[in-house]
């Protein structure tokens, strides 16, 4: 029939190779048979079977992973990222070394000096032997008449006024004690008491001088290294028998600065010498409402140590102390005692702040000189009041009244040595 002649029946049909227009640039595979197509399917999976079989080292070692590797450095993205961790890495190495280990190691000594060892107790804490030498003085108490009280007490009429004058290294420069005794109103009929914090003599114009003003005044004071030099060096020429006669001529072979303390120690008299023999090492002035005990000594004290059993070269001479051997030292490479000593004063206030009614009753205030390189310190619970008068300098004075109020008093200085 008709019908069934003009549509071919599915046996009779047969792939057409002839392209239509209209598809004639969208893909190759309408240009190809069937088979074809699958057999490059297959193809191509056999190759990829091939290459999925290669070892991970072909791999490696391919020039893609290099180039990937070149290309990863050299991205912007990356090199920036590099640089933050660099930036991060030395900020960490900068807070520890500057921040982080030296309060650990603050912690640490803390630690150690708010809990004695035995080593301590023995007197051997500092790792050697001090032997005093005869007729030194190591601590001596201030007359507790002449110590500043309780201000409600003046105020009611049940003590009088009293002041300490505490004055710092003098060095010989007797006029520039003069004005600052006259500055500070110094009265001891009107219940001032001064008070020196050692080196009175030596480097300056009239130590002897100064000794007699310090005698007139009826005042205390410590014993200072240059003191302790001076007076060793006089016990010598005394047995020497160079005290009266001399032998210390341009032939001699001392340095000017020998014979310049050469000449000191001859020019004390017995009585001078004698009065400063008598200065200890450590004064023990008492409580003083608002301060705790206060302490006056030259250089300075290690923290956690009974007075009794601080060194007394030590105390002439420290500046520093050594934060691993805890060893005080007359250098400057090392931790402040000053701050040192604070630190463990204010640990000792906190401790104390919650259990005691008066908590600072139990501190301590050391007063000081002796480094003049650090001039005047003053912190809650240690006072440095060498300012390098003789070096042209100020002169200073604490002076404390009752209820533990503090103020300082200063003079110029001319200024009598030449670096």
């Amino acid at each position: 029939m008709t019908s069934r002649d003009s549509h071919p029946t599915d046996n009779e049909f047969h792939p057409t190779t002839t392209h239509h227009p209209s598809y004639s640039n969208q893909s190759p595979y309408y240009s190809r048979p069937v088979d074809s197509a699958r057999n490059g399917w297959q193809v191509g999976a056999h190759e990829g079977s091939q290459r999925g079989s290669s070892s991970p080292a072909d791999d490696i070692n391919s020039p893609g992973w290099s180039q990937m590797a070149l290309s990863v450095a050299s991205a912007p993205r990356f090199r920036r990222l590099v640089l933050i961790y660099i930036a991060l890495f030395i900020f960490a190495w900068i807070g520890w070394r500057m921040l982080l280990s030296p309060r650990l190691q603050d912690q640490n000594f803390l630690l150690h000096s708010l809990h004695p060892t035995s080593k301590t107790e023995t007197g051997w804490w500092f790792g050697v032997n001090s032997s005093p030498q005869p007729g030194l003085v190591q601590i001596r108490t201030l007359n507790p008449d002449l110590v500043p009280g309780d201000l409600a007490g003046v105020k009611a009429g049940k003590s009088s006024r009293k002041r300490l004058i505490i004055v710092g290294d003098v060095h010989g420069c007797k006029e520039e004690l003069e004005q600052l005794l006259e500055k500070a109103a110094v009265n001891q009929e009107g219940g001032d008491h001064l008070i020196f914090v050692g080196d009175m003599i030596n480097k300056g114009p009239d130590s002897t001088g100064v000794v007699d003003l310090a005698r007139q005044h009826s005042a205390s004071s410590v014993r200072g290294n240059h003191e302790d030099r001076i007076l060793l060096l006089r016990q010598e020429m005394v047995k020497t028998n160079t005290l009266a006669n001399p032998d210390d001529d341009i032939d001699s072979g001392f340095s000017a600065k020998e014979l310049g303390e050469r000449a000191l120690a001859r020019s004390l008299s017995d009585e001078q010498a004698q009065w400063l023999e008598n200065c200890p090492v450590i004064l023990n002035v008492g409580q003083v409402p608002g301060m705790g005990q206060v302490v006056v000594v030259h250089a300075g004290l290690i923290p956690g140590i009974e007075l009794e059993k601080q060194d007394p070269s030590s105390v002439m001479t420290m500046r520093t102390i050594d934060l691993d051997t805890h060893v005080p030292s007359p250098k400057k490479n090392g931790m402040n005692w000053a701050k040192m000593f604070d630190k463990h004063q204010s640990k000792l206030y906190s401790s104390l702040e919650t259990s005691t009614e008066d908590p600072l009753a139990d501190t301590m205030t050391v007063v000081y000189g002796h480094d003049a390189s650090t001039s005047l310190s003053i912190r809650t619970f240690t006072k440095g009041l060498d300012s390098g008068c003789v070096k042209g300098g100020k002169l200073t004075a604490l002076v404390i009244e009752d209820g533990g109020k503090q103020s300082l008093v200063q003079v110029s200085c001319r200024g009598y040595l030449k670096e």
